[in-house]
């Protein structure tokens, strides 16, 4: 029956987020309608014309504002993060220097030049056959989707990495708030806003979409003038994403990171060194934000044998005694409950500790045992349990290590604990081959913000295992590179004159050349 009285047109649809702090419901949001988004994006597409004329330098103040703006305002944004997510106030701050910290990198990166790998090999007449003048450089890409994520709502939220990357390249962005945070997504899309009228962006530069629906997710993919995706969240989501972008009559990227067990494999002499030490070390390591980490050691290779077994009593104690928290929402704790009941049912596994929900939103710390057949026998074992918990795989001899290693999904990350004398080859190739990123002795999680830091992996860590959505190098993602043949010096983008008006370090004829500028940037070309 409809709600609203003869005559009357029905109100728009809205939603609203419960707090896991406090059961409590948050205001109601309106639900973006279809007409909504085309508006965006046809926005969108206008600004992308304006900004892929920008220099860098009005590109780095449009990232710098972005982040005074959000440094001003970080105290009310970690307050309702807080209150939405549950998260810790500490994390969350901690999430708000990074978010500041990443806008000001893409900042510094985008005055280098370096983002557009500026290329130039001069005309060879001599060469047979004879070369003409090519130039490449990169440009942006387009109008890009961003959708956050439920359990970084900062440093990949309205303002996160995604969204810096993309501005950086000289991309407008759409977001797709999350609706477990819907009002966190508001005041950082208005800190957004107010940094973008302070340097003149045009109109559609930015815009913010909410829903509690698929709906608007899926219009928003499928729009034409949207040309890539950024995207962090589940296997399901991102693949459902990954499969609308691919059927649209133009196929578009899909830059999704996913599920990622990160298994963690820990060698006998390993054991006998500090196996105290890393039973308190990877309990805090598993505890972090209550398990919703995207690089948290899900997945745990133990030796048989008396140090092995040590490890297990000592990692179950520290669960048991460690902190708990909420997590994001009660759906995630029911996805949590149902997947442990369903390892735990299977023959050869057994519940170490917690397994059972304690409230809506949560969880006991949960340490599941497996042995060797039950891993080899259970393809739900080698899945990613999104929470605070672990499954503890035992192995014997190092040819079943490899067998069972051999099994793995993709990842984010591989750790290994080992000593050097450890016949680690086969190990490390392996871990190569399953993940973006190898950790020696180390934890997966906290990801440094680094040139050399790559936060990817092989499907279904992400989508697309040759990206990182963390570090300088996002910005590939959303760059594509064009070559320009015989062209004139005046029509060809700056970064490509000859003079080097931006001062940029280019490749010229094979030999790397300094950063040197010899005039005035140009306002645009």
């Amino acid at each position: 029956m409809p709600s609203h009285a003869p005559g009357q047109t029905a109100g728009p649809t809205t939603f609203r987020a419960t707090s896991p702090l406090t059961g409590e419901k948050g205001p109601s949001i309106p639900e973006t309608t279809a007409a909504q988004v085309t508006a965006s994006v046809t926005a969108a597409t206008e600004a992308y014309r304006v900004l892929r004329t920008w220099p860098p330098s009005r590109l780095a103040a449009l990232l710098d504002a972005v982040a005074d703006t959000f440094e001003h305002r970080s105290q009310e944004i970690v307050a309702a993060a807080h209150l939405e997510t549950g998260l810790a106030v500490p994390a969350l701050e901690g999430e708000s220097v990074r978010t500041v910290g990443q806008l000001r990198m893409f900042s510094r990166l985008v005055l280098s030049g370096r983002h557009l790998e500026a290329t130039i090999d001069h005309a060879d007449p001599g060469a047979r056959p004879p070369r003409p003048d090519l130039r490449r450089t990169n440009v942006p890409i387009g109008p890009v989707a961003v959708f956050e994520a439920s359990n970084f709502p900062l440093a990949f939220g309205v303002a996160g990495g995604d969204t810096a990357s993309a501005l950086a390249a000289g991309c407008p962005v759409v977001v797709k708030g999350h609706p477990l945070h819907p009002v966190t997504s508001t005041l950082c899309a208005e800190v957004v806003h107010a940094a973008l009228r302070d340097v003149a962006a045009p109109h559609g530069t930015f815009s913010l979409l909410q829903g509690d629906s698929h709906a608007v997710a899926r219009r928003l993919v499928t729009e034409p003038g949207i040309k890539a995706v950024g995207f962090t969240g589940s296997t399901g989501g991102g693949r459902a994403l990954h499969d609308l972008a691919a059927a649209r009559p133009e196929p578009i990227p899909v830059y999704a990171e996913m599920g990622s067990v990160n298994p963690l494999v820990i060698f006998e002499s390993a054991l006998r060194a500090r196996g105290a030490r890393i039973a308190t070390e990877l309990a805090g390591s598993l505890l972090t934000r209550a398990g919703q980490m995207c690089t948290s050691p899900g997945l745990l290779f133990v030796p048989e044998g008396e140090p092995g077994d040590a490890l297990v009593a000592a990692l179950r104690r520290e669960l048991l005694a460690g902190g708990r928290g909420p997590m994001l929402s009660a759906g995630m704790a029911g996805s949590l409950t149902s997947a442990l009941e369903e390892a735990c049912a299977t023959p050869g596994v057994r519940l170490a500790a917690g397994g059972h929900r304690l409230s809506a939103v949560e969880v006991e710390n949960t340490l599941v045992i497996a042995d060797a057949d039950a891993f080899f026998a259970g393809p739900h074992l080698r899945e990613e349990h999104f929470g605070p918990a672990s499954v503890v795989v035992r192995f014997g001899a190092p040819a079943e290590l490899l067998s069972m290693l051999d099994l793995l999904p993709g990842s984010l990350t591989f750790t290994i604990h080992a000593e050097p004398e450890d016949a680690l080859a086969p190990v490390v190739a392996l871990a190569a081959d399953r993940a973006g990123r190898v950790v020696w002795n180390d934890y997966p999680t906290g990801v440094a913000v680094t040139e050399a830091m790559h936060h990817g992996g092989p499907y279904p860590a992400t989508s697309s295992a040759a990206h990182t959505s963390v570090g300088p190098a996002a910005i590939r993602r959303f760059l594509r590179p064009v070559s320009y043949q015989n062209t004139p010096d005046a029509v060809l983008p700056a970064a490509l004159r000859e003079l080097n008006p931006l001062g940029l370090p280019r490749l010229v004829d094979s030999e790397w050349t300094p950063a040197a500028g010899t005039g005035p940037e140009p306002a645009a070309g």
